[in-house]
């Protein structure tokens, strides 16, 4: 099963670019976080482990049995990497699409605080705003979890840099996507060209593909 974790802002209503076509070969599951869309948010999580047991909880409860193939896009990259941590043996591979990185905040706060701070101001609103307290103690948070798991791993990296982006946001930025092309023996990483951060609505078809790849992977 394909399992879609959004970034910070966008519902599930997002990946509307890609999943009729993934789910006409594969079951898909997309869903929203608390305070996403009319999920409640009455209990927010405190962590990103803590997002990653919830939508665990979430896909059992729903009668949705591992393995999964998880595709996260920015944050949601990085949640997508933390349930695969966290649950090893239910991971058949991951997607990685532009994904953020647990050092990312730190590096924003110590380089670029106005922008750090636009940042968790955008985080900081609505019923949503359990993820600026998670975003800022991403770097603490990260030392405790385990290792990412030996699968077939697609790290999708935007080849245009956004609007508010320096030479040296973006020469670490890459730094941080190599990172995760790292952690498996088993990655490939791919720049995308002619797209900026949403790549499954820039090039969809190029985050389909990528999909079907790691699922086919998962198969044999």
């Amino acid at each position: 099963m394909v399992v879609l974790e959004t970034g910070m802002g966008p519902t599930m209503d997002t990946w509307r670019s890609i999943f009729d076509e993934v789910s006409a070969s594969t079951r898909v599951f997309a869903y929203n976080r608390p305070g996403y869309g009319r999920s409640s948010a009455r209990q927010a999580p405190q962590s990103a482990q803590d997002i990653a047991e919830r939508l665990h909880r979430t896909l059992r409860q729903t009668g949705h049995p591992p393995p999964y193939v998880l595709v996260g896009h920015s944050a949601g990259g990085l949640y997508a990497a933390v349930f695969a941590r966290t649950y090893p043996d239910e991971v058949a591979g991951v997607v990685l699409i532009d994904s953020s990185h647990p050092s990312q905040f730190d590096y924003l706060k110590a380089e670029k605080p106005v922008l750090h701070g636009m940042l968790i101001t955008s985080a900081s609103v609505g019923r949503r705003r359990y993820e600026s307290k998670i975003l800022r103690g991403l770097s603490r948070e990260a030392e405790n979890w385990g290792p990412f798991p030996d699968v077939p791993l697609v790290v999708l990296t935007a080849e245009k840099s956004s609007l508010f982006e320096t030479r040296a946001m973006r020469k670490q930025w890459l730094v941080f996507q190599r990172e995760f092309a790292a952690m498996s023996a088993q990655s490939t990483h791919i720049f995308v060209d002619g797209s900026h951060h949403f790549i499954y609505k820039d090039k969809p078809e190029v985050v389909i593909r990528a999909i079907k790849n790691v699922v086919d992977q998962a198969h044999r």
